[in-house]
């Protein structure tokens, strides 16, 4: 399949956390978009259930063209923000590979997983790798010790960044930049 060059990922901050009332509108349009989610575990009545809730709360991603973004700006721009460029203040588009590899990796139930601050990471200290077997299989990252184990850290710059779990050296193939 060829990706359609004129399509992109955007992350729009939504205000008032109305992720569900816009999803519901983006579904209605067939429109592609992501919200990352995790199960937690909570305590009702004595009994143990578990619920959906965002990772991010107000976060979603939205792949579209440039002219639906607009359009959906001038319609509802008071409901969210886009997060934008730092250099040239225009909505930033996310890579394709950067978008993958963050939704491969919170996506996963994984137990380990953690959302880090921004600047909590320095990436220049870790090596730049694929993971080649295992959960996470395709997703890519740098390496940071956290607590003394070895996690994977995949980022998508000024607006979320992410660490898994413990991940062997096996499973792990080192990039060239």
């Amino acid at each position: 399949m060829k990706l359609d060059k004129s399509f992109g990922w955007y992350a729009l901050n939504v205000f008032f956390n109305r992720v569900s009332k816009l999803s519901t509108l983006l579904d209605s349009e067939e429109m592609e978009y992501y919200v990352p989610m995790r199960t937690v575990e909570l305590f009702k009545n004595g009994e143990k259930t578990y619920e959906k809730r965002q990772l991010i709360a107000s976060l979603l991603f939205l792949r579209c063209t440039s002219s639906y973004f607009d359009g959906l700006k001038e319609r509802f721009g008071d409901s969210f923000y886009v997060y934008a460029d730092r250099e040239t203040k225009k909505p930033r588009r996310i890579p394709d590979h950067e978008m993958n590899s963050f939704m491969l990796v919170t996506s996963v139930e994984d137990i380990g997983m953690e959302l880090l601050p921004q600047g909590e990471c320095n990436y220049t200290i870790g090596d730049h790798v694929k993971v080649v077997e295992g959960l996470f299989k395709g997703a890519e990252g740098y390496i940071k010790r956290i607590q003394g184990r070895k996690r994977l850290i995949v980022s998508i710059e000024g607006i979320a960044v992410v660490a898994t779990s413990y991940i062997p050296r096996s499973y792990l193939e080192i990039i060239e930049d």
